[in-house]
Parts: C-alpha cells; sequence; structure tokens
C-alpha cells in the first residue's frame, strides 16, 4: 500500500506541460492496476453530458467521447463524494453502455471541484475485475482529484487570460488552421469572419460573403428558423441544426452546424462551426440496407426464431413463429411473458434466458402451444447476439416432435439431419470447439474440390489461404463463445485455382456439445465479374478521352492548315522577290522559313492522321521486304552510336497497309527509342508471326484476340513508368525537355495502327528497356482482291507551268488574308484577279457582268455556302465556266462528286504554286 501512494505522490507531482490529463489518466490505472483510468468534465452548460477529458483503456490513450451524465455510475459521483463498486458493476447499472460493451465488473470515481467547492468532473478507474482495496483506491483517486481540480482550475485561468490577451494574429491562426467550416456572425447576423476551411467547403472566396446576413450554404427557406437559433446562441445557448446545403458550384452535401457563443472584440457573437457530414449519411444508408439484409434472413429460416431483449419484451418474430404459432406480429411484439409455450415453463424459460444474457447458449426441450391449442413438441435455443448495441436472446423454436416420436431410432434421426444438412446449397461444415471438421455438406465438397475422407477429422481451414488463417482462428473462437460471425476470406481450391468466400459462422449444440456451423457462399464469379466491370469501364474511359482528343485535334490542323496556307505563299513570294532583287541573304532567310513552314505541315499530317481524318492509301505489301527497304532509309536519321540488330522473317506474311504510313511508325519508334537510350544503346527491331494471340491494347485499352503480324521495337533505355504509359498515346504529351518533341510521335502511331485495324502493345524489358509491338492483321486472300485501287486526283493531273497568263479570275474564301495571297499570286503571274469573302457578294457581282471572269477559284467551306453549291449556281448562269475547288479539309471527295457540281480540279490546302499555275494555264482561254 506505501508503494502504491509513493508511486502516486510522484505520478502527481511529475505530471506537468502538454497531456497532463493524459499522463495522470495513464498513471492512475497503472498503478490502480485496473483496465480503465479516466478523467471526464462537464460537457454543456446544463451539466446533463459529460466529456472524456483523458480516457486510458488497456494501457492505450482513446479518443475522447462525451456520453450522458444520467443514467451512468458517474451520475452518483459528481458533486456528490467518492464511490466505489467492487464488483457487480453492470447489474448496479444495467443502462451504461460502456460497462456492458468493454464486459466491466468494478467501478470508483473521486469528484473533482474546484476551490469553491462547486463541481467540476469526476476522476476514476474501471476494471473487468473486482476491485480489491477499496481504501487504498479512494486514497489514490483523491490524490489525482487534487491535482486534476488545480490543473482544471490552472486552465481556466489561464484560458481567459489568453483570451484577454490574444491578438487578431493569434486568433486568425486559431481560426484558420480548423479543420471544420467557421463562419463568425455578429449580433445581426451579418458575417463577421469565416476560415479558409469554410471557403473550401462552400466554394466561395471570403470577400464574397463578409457582411451578408443570410445563409450562404444551407437553404435560404431556412434562413428564419436558423436567426431564431441565433437569439438563442446569442443568449448563452450552443445549438445544433442540420441542412441539405449546397457549394457555390451546385453540389449538394449534409452539413450539420454548431452554433457556439463567444465575445469577440469585445461584443457578443456566435461562432457556426459546419462539418460535412456526407460520408456519415452514407454510412447510416449502409446501416438501413444491412438491416434490411437482416430481416430478409430473419424471415428466410424456416425455424421459429423470437428475438428477446434483456428485460424479456419480445422485439421481433419471423414469419415461421407467426405461421406454426397461430399469433400474429402484432400480438406478440411487447410482450414480457412466455405466450407460445405453457405457463408452467415460464420460470424455466426465464432462467434460461439469464444465462443467455450472461453469454451462454442454452438450449431446452418443451413444448409450442399453438393459438388454437395445437401442442408441438419443440427444441428451444437461446442464442446471446448483439441487437442494436444492446444484449438481446435469440431464440429458436425447431420442430422436433417426429425426433421425439422416432428417439428409438438412431439411424431415422441421422438420416433427417443428413438430409436438411445435404440440400443446402450453401458449403456447410461443422467443427468442434477445437477447431476440428466433424460434418461437411456436398455442396462443401464440390465447391472445395476435396473429398470427405480428405476433410473429416482434419483441422486445416480450407476456405482461408495462410495468410487468413489467423483471422479463421479468431472467427471461430467467438463463434463457439456464443457468438455469430460473418467475414469474407479468400484461398484456393483443391486444384489451386482462387477462391472467394463469403462465410457465415453461427454457435450451435450438436449432440449437446458446442460446435460452430460455417455457412460457405461462393463469391469467385461475383468478384471475377466486379473486376472485369472496372476493367471495361476504364477502357470505355480512355476509348472516350481518345476519340475526344482525336476530335479536337483534327479541328485544331484544320484551321492550322488556312493559316498555314497564307504563311507559306506570301514566304513564297517573298522569295520570289528576293531572288529577282539578287538580295541572296534575304532569299536565305526565306528558304528557312520556308522549311520550317514545310516542317510545320508535316506536323499537321500527323495531327491529322491521329485524328483518323486523313486516310491512307493501304497497298498490299511484303512487310518483310517494306521493313528492310525502310531501315535502310532510317539509318541515316540515327547516330552511329545507336547499334541497329534485326530480326526479321521474311515468311511472317502480307499485310495491306501504307507504305509511307509504316515509315513513320518505323521513324518515330526509332526516335523515341533513340531519345530514350540517350547515347551508346542498341535498336532491336524484329519481325514474326503472331498467330493466336491475345492481350489488351495499350493505346484503346481494348482487349483483342486473333492472328497478326507482329512487328517488335525495342532498345536498351531505362523503360517506361507506369505514369507516362498511361498518357504517352496522347497527342502533344511529352517527357522530353522543350524544344526536344511535338508530342505527336505516337498519337502519330495510335492513329496509324489503329487506321490498319491493328493494336499496340507496350512492355517493359528485363532489366532495363522497352519493346512497342505494332500488331496487324494478316492479308487474306479477300481482302488482296477487295483492296481498292489508287486513283489520280485532278490536282495531279495538272501539269507543272512557268510564264507570263493572262485572264480574269475571280477568287472566293472567307479567309480574307488568304484570298488576298492568291490574288497577289495571280497577279503575278499576269492575272486580272479579284478575290471576295462572301459567296453571296461573288454571286451578286458575277450576275452584273457574266463575262467579267473567265475563271473561279473557290473554297469548300464558307459561312452561308459550299464551293459546291456556288459552282452549281455559278455554271447554271453562264454553262461552262471553269471552276477549282480548293479546301484544307481532309475527308476525301469523291471524282463523281466534283463532275456533277461542274468543278474542273480539286487542289488541297496549301496550295502548291506550280500546280495551280499548270491548271490555270490549262484552263484559261
Amino acid at each position: 500500500m506505501d508503494d502504491s501512494l509513493r508511486r502516486a505522490a510522484l505520478a502527481v507531482s511529475a505530471a506537468e506541460g502538454g497531456g497532463v490529463f493524459d499522463r495522470l489518466a495513464g498513471d492512475l490505472a497503472g498503478i490502480l492496476g485496473v483496465a480503465i483510468g479516466f478523467i471526464a468534465v462537464f460537457d454543456d452548460p446544463a451539466r446533463s453530458r459529460m466529456r472524456m477529458l483523458a480516457f486510458q483503456l488497456d494501457g492505450r490513450l482513446r479518443k475522447p467521447f462525451t456520453y450522458e451524465l444520467a443514467g451512468s455510475p458517474c451520475a452518483s459521483v459528481v458533486g456528490k463524494e467518492f464511490r466505489c463498486v467492487a464488483s457487480g458493476a453492470r447489474r448496479e447499472f444495467p443502462n451504461d453502455d460502456l460497462l456492458a460493451k468493454l464486459g466491466l465488473e468494478s467501478y470508483a470515481a473521486f469528484p473533482l471541484n474546484d476551490a469553491a467547492g462547486a463541481p467540476l468532473g469526476v476522476i476514476g478507474a474501471m476494471d473487468r475485475r473486482p476491485l480489491a482495496e477499496t481504501a487504498l483506491c479512494e486514497a489514490i483517486l483523491k490524490m489525482f482529484a487534487v491535482r486534476v481540480a488545480a490543473e482544471l482550475e490552472h486552465g481556466a485561468r489561464m484560458q481567459s487570460d489568453f483570451a484577454l490577451r490574444a491578438s487578431e494574429v493569434r486568433y486568425r491562426a486559431i481560426f484558420n488552421a480548423a479543420a471544420d467550416s467557421m463562419v463568425l456572425r455578429d449580433a445581426d447576423f451579418r458575417i463577421v469572419d469565416v476560415n479558409p476551411a469554410y471557403e473550401a467547403m462552400s466554394g466561395r472566396r471570403r470577400e464574397e460573403v463578409l457582411g451578408r446576413e443570410v445563409l450562404t450554404m444551407s437553404p435560404l427557406e431556412m434562413n428564419e428558423e436558423v436567426r431564431l437559433l441565433h437569439q438563442r446562441a446569442l443568449a448563452g445557448e450552443t445549438v445544433i441544426f442540420e441542412s441539405r446545403a449546397r457549394r457555390k458550384n451546385g453540389e449538394r452535401f449534409h452539413i450539420e452546424t454548431r452554433g457556439v457563443p463567444i465575445d469577440y472584440q469585445g461584443r457578443p457573437h456566435v461562432l457556426y462551426v459546419g462539418r460535412d457530414m456526407t460520408a456519415r449519411y452514407a454510412t447510416e444508408k449502409a446501416l438501413r440496407a444491412s438491416e434490411e439484409q437482416y430481416r430478409a434472413v430473419f424471415n428466410a429460416v424456416a425455424d421459429a426464431l423470437v428475438l428477446r431483449d434483456a428485460d424479456f419484451r419480445i422485439v421481433d418474430v419471423n414469419r415461421a413463429y407467426v405461421t406454426i404459432s397461430g399469433y400474429s406480429r402484432e400480438e406478440v411484439i411487447g410482450l414480457r411473458r412466455v405466450v407460445a409455450n405453457p405457463h408452467e415453463s415460464e420460470e424455466w424459460i426465464r432462467a434460461m434466458h439469464a444465462r443467455a444474457l450472461a453469454g451462454e447458449s442454452t438450449m431446452l426441450e418443451t413444448t409450442r402451444v399453438c393459438k388454437d391449442g395445437t401442442r408441438i413438441e419443440v427444441e428451444l435455443r437461446g442464442v446471446p447476439i448483439e441487437f442494436r448495441g444492446e444484449p438481446h436472446v435469440l431464440y429458436i423454436g425447431r420442430d422436433i416432435s417426429q425426433r421425439k416420436r422416432s428417439e428409438d431410432t438412431l439411424r431415422s434421426s441421422e438420416e433427417q439431419y443428413r438430409a436438411i444438412f445435404n440440400a443446402t446449397t450453401d458449403a456447410l461444415v461443422l467443427r468442434d470447439a477445437d477447431t476440428r471438421v466433424v460434418d461437411v455438406n456436398p455442396a462443401f465438397l464440390r465447391i472445395s474440390g476435396y473429398t470427405r475422407e480428405e476433410v473429416v477429422n482434419d483441422q486445416r481451414w480450407i476456405f482461408a489461404g495462410p495468410a487468413m488463417s489467423g483471422l479463421a482462428k479468431d472467427m471461430h473462437r467467438r463463434v463457439v463463445g456464443g457468438e455469430s460471425v460473418r467475414f469474407e476470406v479468400q484461398g484456393t481450391r483443391k486444384d489451386g485455382t482462387p477462391l472467394h468466400v463469403e462465410m457465415h459462422a453461427v454457435p450451435i449444440m450438436y449432440r449437446g456439445v458446442p460446435h460452430a456451423l460455417g455457412m460457405a457462399r461462393d463469391i469467385t464469379a461475383q468478384k471475377r465479374a466486379d473486376e472485369q466491370r472496372a476493367g471495361l469501364e476504364a477502357q470505355l474511359r480512355q476509348a472516350q478521352r481518345m476519340e475526344a482528343i482525336g476530335h479536337l485535334t483534327g479541328g485544331i490542323a484544320h484551321d492550322f492548315n488556312n493559316l498555314l496556307a497564307t504563311i507559306m505563299g506570301y514566304v513564297t513570294l517573298a522569295g520570289e522577290r528576293a531572288e529577282a532583287g539578287g538580295d541572296d541573304k534575304l532569299a536565305h532567310y526565306l528558304e528557312q522559313s520556308l522549311a520550317s513552314s514545310r516542317r510545320a505541315r508535316d506536323l499537321i499530317q500527323q495531327m491529322l492522321t491521329f485524328s483518323r481524318g486523313q486516310r491512307s492509301a493501304p497497298k498490299a505489301m511484303n512487310l518483310a521486304a517494306a521493313v528492310e527497304g525502310s531501315l535502310t532509309l532510317m539509318r541515316g536519321s540515327l547516330p552511329a552510336t545507336l547499334e541497329i540488330r534485326t530480326d526479321i522473317n521474311l515468311a511472317a506474311g502480307d499485310v495491306l497497309l501504307d507504305p509511307v504510313q509504316l515509315d513513320q511508325v518505323l521513324l518515330n519508334l526509332a526516335i523515341n527509342a533513340r531519345d530514350a537510350v540517350g547515347g551508346p544503346g542498341v535498336l532491336h527491331i524484329a519481325l514474326r508471326s503472331a498467330p493466336g494471340l491475345a492481350s489488351v491494347c495499350a493505346s484503346c485499352r481494348q482487349r483483342f484476340e486473333g492472328d497478326f503480324v507482329e512487328l517488335t521495337v525495342s532498345d536498351t533505355g531505362p523503360g517506361i513508368a507506369p505514369q507516362v504509359l498511361e498518357r504517352m498515346f496522347e497527342p502533344f504529351f511529352t517527357t522530353k525537355d522543350v524544344g526536344r518533341g511535338s508530342g505527336m510521335g505516337l498519337a502519330t502511331v495510335h492513329g496509324i495502327v489503329h487506321e490498319h485495324r491493328g493494336h499496340i502493345v507496350v512492355e517493359r524489358g528485363e532489366p532495363r528497356g522497352s519493346r512497342f509491338r505494332i500488331l496487324l492483321p494478316p492479308l487474306t486472300a479477300d481482302a488482296a482482291l477487295s483492296r481498292p485501287g489508287s486513283r489520280p486526283t485532278s490536282a495531279a493531273l495538272a501539269s507543272a507551268g512557268s510564264g507570263s497568263l493572262k485572264g480574269r479570275v475571280l477568287i472566293v474564301d472567307d479567309e480574307a488574308p488568304l484570298g488576298e495571297f492568291m490574288r497577289e499570286l495571280l497577279g503575278g503571274w499576269g492575272i486580272d484577279a479579284t478575290a471576295m469573302t462572301s459567296p453571296r457578294k461573288a454571286l451578286q457581282a458575277f450576275r452584273a457582268d457574266l463575262r467579267a471572269y473567265d475563271l473561279v477559284i473557290t473554297d469548300l467551306a464558307m459561312p452561308g455556302s459550299t464551293g459546291f453549291g456556288l459552282a452549281r449556281e455559278l455554271l447554271a448562269l453562264r454553262p461552262g465556266l471553269p471552276v477549282i475547288l480548293y479546301t484544307g479539309h481532309i475527308d476525301p471527295i469523291a471524282e463523281r462528286e466534283l463532275e456533277s457540281a461542274g468543278i474542273r480540279a480539286l487542289l488541297p490546302k496549301p496550295v502548291e504554286p506550280d500546280k495551280l499555275h499548270g491548271l490555270l494555264a490549262r484552263l484559261l482561254p
């Protein structure tokens, strides 16, 4: 005893600084040798609730919590005197949740009072065992109570002094650091201040709400209701309300708001603390779903079930009970007496109820007396369960009339049991208290793959793998102790295939001995379906993203094409003038500008290829020969330090492919490999046949299978990071330094390969490097015969020319800079050219003088009209008029469509001057 008091004195004197209450609670529990040491203070002005200031359980500090003072053991201590319940605490305080939940047997506490004798709270200890030395416990608690009360008073004084001395800077630091939303309103309900957490939660900036006198997140229709609460808070009351709030972006969420009266700058204010409760409501919704699941299972059981609370009150009955007994649910709910059993059995059943509440699974054979007087022999089992956080007993009444009648024939009883046991579609396994398998049903053998002889009398956990055997043992221990459990485990069948099982285990008495009955449901297919659905959703999102990027890329390319046509045209004109004037340096500068413009034009072509707007001209080719030809051209673009190794299978097969685009694919992949290696290394190119291949495409994310010709490009670089693999096929995405890459290389490869019905697989090499596998469908005989031949365009038929031309030409293009360039270009050739941006005005000018122009050049797509429409109207006024159509659009135009509109030729933008000159020389009179 002296040693304990000495330790208490040292602990009381040594505790100081931050966390003093936690240390005092921990030292108290350690000195008394109890499970719990705690310090609790009042939580509300009415002093009806208590808040755990410090709570140590089994050597660990737990989060503070609040509880109702009334009905708790602390109610007999706070403001009164020392109280000790050495044993039987749960019986003395049956309504205290904490005692029941933690299985506590003893309680001792000492009141906390200030210097004036006013109550502050309570300090105490609790344990699962009886307390032995009450006097020692009182003495130690008193010593700790004196120190805690002093700390509380000191803390209150310090808090008051701090509030008086606190500057705006320190207030702001505390206010802004809060995780909950905070809104400070004055007596007129005007917003005085908000913290960053409020800005994040509401989506509104501080400047937007300061001075407002209405609600900013909760519905405006609650404004008057909250104003009334505001007045109550100003009067000193802490108020709480919940609402369905709305952020600035329209998103709705649940919020709980607590209004606390405070003095700010010497005036009464109310601080509103808001907490997002969306997650809590989701949990409550899941709880309701669990309740519905309980109801479905409860009513599906064929045995009569009766659920009684600790006061023997009937809380619930299932459908089987109603059907068998003849009593309706409404007739029995709330009754505290035996209903469907003989009255003389009430005393036995109540004794059975008390034992079950103490944690014992009980069984009694008795008689069921139905409402119509029919008597049935039943086996009544009482199973202790937790229902909505309270101890209950579930009574399972099973008709044993047949068993009683055939009790002398054990075989008959065994066959009946076996029939029921084996008829269940879920796997059943019966284990004794030592985890030994006593019985299994056919469903268990079918799901696990084992024979009955292999599992009976064995102690292995068939459905739980080695990693989950600890969980299985713990669950078995709990079930044998009278608890029903539900959990999921993962293991393997006898043949090694993975197995996911949902397990529900309940305690049962088998041949008079406690056993655990495990009911297992195979959910492997369900898990696999969930994984496949998640994979398909990811594929769909990737496909949608690539499609959207493709549309965007095509639009940008078309608009840029028009700008580039004007730029290249004027650079060409400027170059001709520089050469004519003999300014060689200026001519050189302009030639460099034109070369850059051509590279920009090539980039546009790559963008069009990715967007699938620019169609290829596929040809039947031997891929082995084509790859070797491409390698010959490609070697000059790669450094000598990069060694090229090839493994070309000449019999890999033919494919249908645009040869120019094959060069693009190989060149882009080779350049990527060169940049990845960054010095001496190896580029390996291989070609082979890949029949019966199944995989997932790295760019479109689609699963595919079939026969392919595989072209592989691999390098000895560092490999590709996972986050880069996710985006590497997007246009303009690059990991290279600024100026070293456009980000269109792999996007172009994606567009070309998928346009030819192929796929791309990307792999990380071992131990380093990366491997791109281009998979193209092999050419079949039918595909070779049906392959369309190439048709020369009308522009290709135009011969290049030079020299002076004569005539009058009308140019119609909604892009004024492009039309002006065309006018100057034609003017330089001696042609009298007029440019107009409006098709309507051009038609009016033409009507005014049908012989004013010898030829018309028109754009394809213009506001209010098209080049086809304009050509038809012009030819209707003057048949035989030569019309040239030029366009930057990417979709091909059929020759018959040009002929039907009377158009003589089609030119792509940017216009090649030599081709245009040849056409004009041929078409002008």
